[in-house]
């Protein structure tokens, strides 16, 4: 297998892509473009992107699929961004219409083969959780999860990615876009340990959680069980109010789909804390993905 490379500063990936046009490859080596939020981008271990772009040395010997030359992978992705606009922060949401904007012009100017998006996760925790429940009290996993729904929460986020969507299969209706599903927390209340081990990116992140456990302690009775019940819900109800209606939207031709990675670490030593697998959880869900989204790619370019 041909190296990746990931490209976060735009300069640099204008003089890949032009060095491969050049050499008259990208007819096999596929063009990625990545939008999302802590699992593209936590450095807290090789995240769920990261183990596309560079997979173990062990994977083609154990028979995971891998991107047969390689592939260049233009990276815009930041801890903590929301999918849908916010008010707080409107620089740190990824649907809206300068962010749309932005990556479009890019989009289109170059021959992109697929996108790839992580989105939704921070849009139902930390401080907007702590508002939703703001109140409440004895309540169970379930009635909780019914309050954040009854919020309106899961159709702004929803219209956020047809947002996004519509408009990049408006631009280029042919390319698919590849989105996913977030795994069932165990580790409900931990915060991210930070280290020099990590590397100075872990050292200087600003948020270390935990970003449902506080929220909840005082809100939903039973203790980690009902905890654990609620971060479930909220991830089912964000693949069934969220993602899967966006992925049967007729207008979008079947362009947009995910894939589903839930209930594939159950096992707590592969959470790194509250809401991020470790570096050997990130690789087991990098597996899943990866074979998706090979699926997808022209088959000249898998």
């Amino acid at each position: 297998m041909s190296q990746s490379s990931a490209l976060s500063q735009r300069g640099q990936f204008r003089q890949m892509y032009m060095g491969l046009k050049a050499q008259h490859r990208l007819d096999r080596i596929p063009v990625i473009l990545c939008e999302g939020d802590s699992w593209f981008a936590t450095p807290l271990a090789m995240n769920l992107l990261d183990w596309i772009v560079s997979p173990a040395p062990a994977d083609a010997a154990n028979g995971v699929p891998l991107l047969g030359q390689g592939g260049l992978f233009f990276r815009v992705e930041r801890s903590g961004d929301q999918a849908a606009p916010q008010t707080a922060h409107p620089g740190r949401s990824m649907f809206t219409e300068d962010n749309v904007s932005d990556l479009l012009g890019w989009f289109r100017h170059y021959e992109f083969d697929m996108v790839l998006l992580s989105a939704g996760g921070n849009d139902f925790v930390d401080t907007w959780l702590h508002a939703a429940l703001a109140g409440k009290s004895n309540l169970s996993a379930k009635a909780a999860y019914d309050v954040v729904a009854q919020t309106g929460r899961f159709e702004e986020v929803r219209k956020a990615y047809a947002y996004f969507v519509g408009a990049f299969h408006a631009a280029r209706p042919n390319i698919p876009i590849l989105a996913h599903t977030y795994d069932y927390p165990i580790k409900i209340g931990v915060e991210a340990t930070l280290g020099l081990d990590i590397g100075a990116a872990g050292v200087l992140k600003k948020s270390t959680g935990p970003w449902i456990g506080p929220n909840v302690a005082n809100v939903i009775v039973g203790g980690l069980p009902e905890w654990q019940q609620f971060a479930r819900l909220l991830i089912d109800g964000f693949v069934e109010r969220v993602l899967e209606p966006v992925k049967q939207d007729a207008a979008l031709g079947g362009a947009f789909d995910y894939v589903d990675l839930r209930g594939n670490l159950t096992d707590p030593a592969l959470w790194h804390d509250e809401m991020h697998p470790t570096e050997a959880g990130f690789h087991r869900l990098a597996g899943i993905f990866r074979a998706r989204l090979i699926a997808k790619l022209p088959p000249a370019k898998r």
